[in-house]
């Protein structure tokens, strides 16, 4: 894998030895909204407070934990955050030596020559879904794990060795529920199809042998239930997989063979060519956007390669074949099965690319270690597929030529004709060993040249930004630091810029610089914490699923703010702020000026009244605000199941709003003296006069329970999605604590797991597979 390695930092010599940093300011920018963020998050997490739980950092509260699987796949996470930044692509070189390993690996498995298997690990790790990963770094783990599965079904089915597909399931699994989808889904279509390649048509030993394997990938998914099951509980509990802003109704109801438009069509038929022949970041003038769109280059020598593999095998083998391209292009010409593959919660290519990726490499490295082997090539199919590719190049449609970079048609064109010449030559010379390599070293040229442009080509951010007092290192940093040193109590802290030097918005500067305020940009961010935004209108109730994706939680709501702790607010203008009696400047540092709000409220506010939830959803949005001063808002079932507490009527919350009660101070003297606090358990004392609910301005999750005066205590959802506790009438010492959802449960499938793994290994190591009755149809 030296020359994987080699060619990498070829690719990435400018990442490695010159001024850039694997974070794009493009439209790759989620590099620099989500991933990092998340990576800074998590890393401080560990060093600071432990194993990912709860974080009051990410929008206002969220469970970390569903990504610790991701967490281990990630090494960068464990490292200091100042080192992130410039590690990010020494993580990126080693997914590609490992993804190019393992494939070499499988490749070798099925029997193809050592340059066809070291081909198709270079046309893998620098593929134009793993280019992708240079900036959305998720598809480089993809790549990763199911690899590695392809690798385990590999041995599995060829040499009885069943637990690597235990262990590559499982590893599949870390990165999350859905993710077990889809491996179910890859290996329902892949196993029974490569038995019968190779054990030729033997229905009852195939189906043995294949239920033996999907026992093994069962066990498989019950290592893995510490992690996916939370998994599972997290993605149920968003805004898409709660059904608040899932797309499963109106994407199934879509005609199922209704057409896509003709740019989709232009897309998909030019994007195998070059990752960038439509133009490249914002520049892309394809269907959807840069990454949205099929990811399905992986060398033009794979197309040249790929009719060849029709020729020359069994006739069951060709159906196979042909069932596969049909698995391609079918959900590429009626989007309805691409919907399907994602069971309807998607609209995207993605994953769908990344297995459509494998099955053309290894066909045409099948074909091209036929040729390695001085089996002849079919020059016919040559020259027609050439031709083909040809006249798809340059059809004459002017849609189409209008988005064709004709610089790069040209290049392309020089690489399809020199593949020809040299496979030819080759053949004709009787000397297709010789040129097997020279072809390997023009798809090395090839690669580097396209790769270079998806990678390279690009705005990103430069190590000597990463030392200025810009982007993530502004003066933020000594803003925040110099507040906490001077304030260790709970409060939230309101920034009116992006730090981000993305051409995107970021959402999630509290995940860098340390604090905590309202905003998250997550694709999963928790369902009660939208709720509770949609409730108050500060997102609308008609939420589109982007706008709960992009939060931006209670910012330009004063009132809002007030009530859910902000106490300090950072602004390069303070000028709007000085026109309110309620904000102080306090400091300046540089540009930032600090300034303290006067109305600040501690985390956790008891009351006494109540309004329903109806009641308060028909509220104008000029009293929504405003009512969250004086009454908890309770559910329907809450309500009526009589907590004691005192309806708050539309006339009385009228009239204390007018009159000149200072709510503020009331609800400050009543409020929980926080005596200890951390992101996973917080204690205090409280006194109350009457029975009560104390509210905590954070995200409801059930994985909060509280115990007061040594006692387990009610937990509840109020507020439309904050977290309540009930208390009784008196003085009470309260200790909150969380632990996530299903953390029990899955640990102790995962250990029932891993003890039938370990007594199944020791007993049956292999599993004994049916006769071998047909030649290899590569061989």
């Amino acid at each position: 894998m030296f020359a994987v390695l080699a060619l990498g930092m070829l690719i990435y010599r400018d990442f490695l030895f010159g001024n850039k940093v694997l974070l794009y300011k493009d439209t790759g920018s989620d590099s620099l909204n989500i991933f990092y963020p998340n990576y800074v998050l998590r890393s401080d997490y560990l060093r600071n407070v432990g194993f990912p739980s709860w974080s009051f950092q990410v929008g206002m509260g969220q469970n970390l934990f569903p990504s610790v699987g991701g967490m281990l796949l990630t090494p960068v996470v464990w490292l200091p955050k100042g080192a992130i930044a410039k590690a990010i692509v020494y993580q990126h070189l080693l997914y590609i030596v490992i993804s190019g390993l393992l494939f070499a690996r499988f490749l070798a498995g099925r029997g193809l020559t050592l340059g066809s298997s070291l081909l198709g690990a270079v046309l893998l790790s620098f593929s134009g879904y793993m280019c992708m990963g240079s900036c959305w770094y998720f598809h480089a783990t993809e790549v990763v794990c199911f690899t590695l599965l392809l690798f385990a079904v590999g041995h599995a089915v060829d040499r009885g060795r069943w637990p690597y597909l235990v262990l590559g399931v499982a590893v599949v699994g870390l990165i999350g529920a859905f993710h077990l989808y889809l491996c179910a889904l890859f290996l329902c279509l892949y196993v029974p199809v490569r038995l019968i390649e190779r054990y030729s048509w033997q229905p009852l030993p195939i189906l043995r042998t294949s239920v033996l394997l999907a026992a093994a990938a069962i066990l498989g998914v019950g290592l893995s239930t510490i992690v996916s099951l939370s998994s599972v509980y997290a993605l149920l509990n968003s805004p898409r997989g709660s059904g608040l802003t899932a797309l499963g109704k109106q994407l199934s109801s879509f005609p199922v063979f209704s057409l896509e438009s003709h740019l989709h069509y232009i897309t998909a038929a030019l994007r195998p060519f070059a990752n960038d022949l439509l133009g490249t970041g914002y520049n892309f003038r394809g269907w959807q956007n840069y990454l949205e769109a099929p990811m399905s280059y992986c060398g033009l020598f794979s197309l040249v390669m790929l009719p060849q593999v029709f020729t020359g095998c069994a006739r069951r083998v060709r159906v196979i074949y042909v069932l596969f391209l049909g698995a391609v292009l079918i959900p590429t010409v009626f989007p309805w099965f691409r919907y399907l593959f994602w069971g309807f919660q998607g609209d995207y290519y993605r994953t769908f690319s990344l297995f459509s990726i494998f099955g053309v490499i290894t066909l045409a490295m099948t074909a091209f270690s036929r040729y390695a082997k001085d089996q002849s090539l079919n020059l016919w199919v040559l020259g027609g597929t050439i031709l083909a590719l040809m006249g798809i190049l340059f059809c004459p449609l002017p849609e189409m030529q209008a988005v064709i970079n004709p610089g790069l048609r040209l290049t392309i064109t020089i690489f399809l004709l020199s593949y020809a010449v040299l496979l030819t030559t080759g053949q004709l010379l009787k000397r297709q060993r010789l040129f097997v390599w020279i072809i390997i070293a023009l798809a090395a040229i090839e690669i580097f040249y396209f790769d270079r442009i998806t990678v390279a080509d690009r705005l990103t951010v430069t190590k000597q930004e990463l030392k200025e007092r810009v982007g993530y290192n502004d003066y933020t940093t000594d803003a925040v630091k110099d507040i906490k040193e001077n304030d260790h109590s709970f409060f939230r802290i309101s920034k009116t810029w992006r730090s981000s030097p993305a051409s995107d918005p970021s959402l999630n500067d509290a995940m860098v610089f340390g604090y905590y305020g309202t905003e998250s940009y997550s694709s999963f961010n928790n369902v009660n914490y939208i709720n509770f935004l949609m409730a108050v209108d500060a997102i609308s109730a008609n939420a589109t699923e982007p706008e709960t994706r992009w939060s931006f939680g209670l910012t330009g709501r004063p009132a809002l703010l007030t009530f859910a702790g902000e106490k300090y607010v950072l602004t390069e203008d303070p000028a709007p702020f000085q026109t309110s009696q309620n904000y102080e400047v306090i400091k300046q540092h540089g540009p930032v000026y600090m300034l303290r709000n006067r109305n600040f409220l501690p985390l956790g506010l008891a009351y006494t009244y109540y309004l329903p939830e109806d009641l308060f959803r028909q509220l104008p949005p000029s009293m929504k605000a405003g009512a969250l001063f004086y009454a908890v808002v309770l559910s329907n079932k809450d309500a009526a199941n009589g907590e004691n507490l005192s309806q708050m009527s539309i006339e009385a919350l009228q009239d204390a709003a007018n009159s000149a009660t200072d709510v503020i101070s009331n609800l400050r003297r009543s409020a929980l003296n926080i005596s200890s606090f951390s992101e996973t358990r917080i204690e205090g004392s409280i006194q109350v006069n009457e029975k009560a609910i104390l509210v905590f301005q954070t995200a409801f999750d059930p994985g909060w329970y509280a115990l007061v005066d040594t006692n387990p205590a009610r937990v509840l959802k109020v507020d439309a999605g904050l977290l309540g506790v009930m208390l009784g009438a008196g003085q009470h010492h309260l200790v909150l604590r969380y632990r996530p959802p299903f953390l029990y449960a899955g640990a102790f499938l995962s250990l029932v797991s891993f003890v039938i793994f370990s007594l199944s290994l020791w007993r049956w190591p292999r599993i004994r597979l049916p006769p071998l009755r047909a030649r290899y149809a590569f061989s």
